[in-house]
This record gives structure tokens, C-alpha cells and sequence, in this order.
């Protein structure tokens, strides 16, 4: 039943992010456990194009190629949980991250909303729909994050994710090797 939970959370996040930026997303086929978590190690047998395609949950257009989403539900969280080590925030964070992508995990709880996380190095880099966050650092984490409500969040950073992405792949020491 969870398992099924999960994969419409990730169509309807799939849907919601190809409304906001009227490009195709969609959800991955075997929600990247395929190459994700334990699987990482058959990233190494596929090509630059089908890890681009199979990593995270939502399958992004070539314009956000270098974005990366990890979609979960649960149904109950408690908040504040994250004033301590929280093991399974952390498994999320550790599964959303990413050397090669600018990640984002999204995770909704049973009647308290979606929430956005992201690496806080990158917070002054975004508008910020709610007025509140959460900042969560941990000595088993690298970098802190930072947690939001998601209402209102893809539309108010559509044109800067829009030229992250872009500056990203103009950057990328394969992009021109990829026919891009």
C-alpha cells in the first residue's frame, strides 16, 4: 500500500512541475531503484543519457537535465524529531543527494502538506513563498538543509531553477560531449 502511495506522489509531482514549467516531467520507471541507493554501483554500466533519465523519481526534461528530485510519503512526521538525529530524514536527504545534480528531496506527510528540501548553501539563492523554514544540520550529514512548505515554491523559483540548470550544464565538464 505504501509503495503505491509513493508512486502517485510521484505522478502528481511529476504533474505538478510540468504545469509549473510547461515542460514534460515524469515519474521514473522503478522510481531510480534501478542506479538509487544500493544500486548505485549499475550507474557504472549505463551511459551518460540513461543515467540522466534514471536518476530520482521524476524523469526531468533536457532543459532541467541537471536537477534531481527524490519524492516520499509518510504518513505521520514528527517535526519535532528534527531538533535530533532524525535517521530516516537523514536516510531521505542522503538518498536525494547528489555530486553530479542540483537535488531536491520532496516529501508529503498525511494531512500536514509538502515540504521541500534542498542543501542550505543554496537558500539565498531562492524566493521563498512560506515564511517559515526549517534549518536541519546533523554531524552525519555534510551539508546542512534546509526544509519549506513546497505551496507556491516551483513557481516562484521556475526562471532561476530554469538558468541554475542551464549555468550547470554550460559548466559541466561533459557538456560538450554529450551533443548538448
Amino acid at each position: 500500500m505504501q509503495k503505491n502511495k509513493g508512486n502517485a506522489f510521484e505522478r502528481v509531482t511529476a504533474d505538478h512541475l510540468t504545469t509549473v514549467f510547461n515542460l514534460k516531467f515524469f515519474r521514473t520507471p522503478g522510481s531510480g531503484a534501478y542506479v538509487g541507493g544500493k544500486n548505485f554501483h549499475r550507474s557504472a554500466e549505463l551511459t551518460n543519457s540513461q543515467q540522466l533519465l534514471l536518476e530520482g523519481d521524476i524523469v526531468v526534461p533536457e532543459e532541467l537535465a541537471y536537477l534531481k528530485f527524490e519524492c516520499k510519503t509518510l504518513k505521520r512526521f514528527s517535526f519535532s524529531s528534527l531538533l535530533e538525529h532524525n535517521a530516516i530524514f537523514e536516510s531521505w536527504v542522503e538518498q536525494a543527494k547528489s555530486e553530479e545534480k542540483l537535488w531536491f528531496l520532496i516529501f508529503k506527510i498525511n494531512n500536514r502538506g509538502t515540504f521541500i528540501v534542498y542543501e542550505k548553501d543554496l537558500y539565498d539563492n531562492f524566493d521563498h513563498p512560506g515564511d517559515n523554514y526549517v534549518a536541519y544540520n546533523s554531524d552525519s550529514l555534510e551539508h546542512g538543509v534546509v526544509l519549506e512548505r513546497m505551496d507556491g515554491w516551483f513557481e516562484a523559483n521556475k526562471e532561476t531553477l530554469l538558468k541554475i540548470s542551464k549555468n550547470f550544464n554550460d559548466e559541466s565538464p561533459s557538456a560538450n560531449t554529450q551533443g548538448r
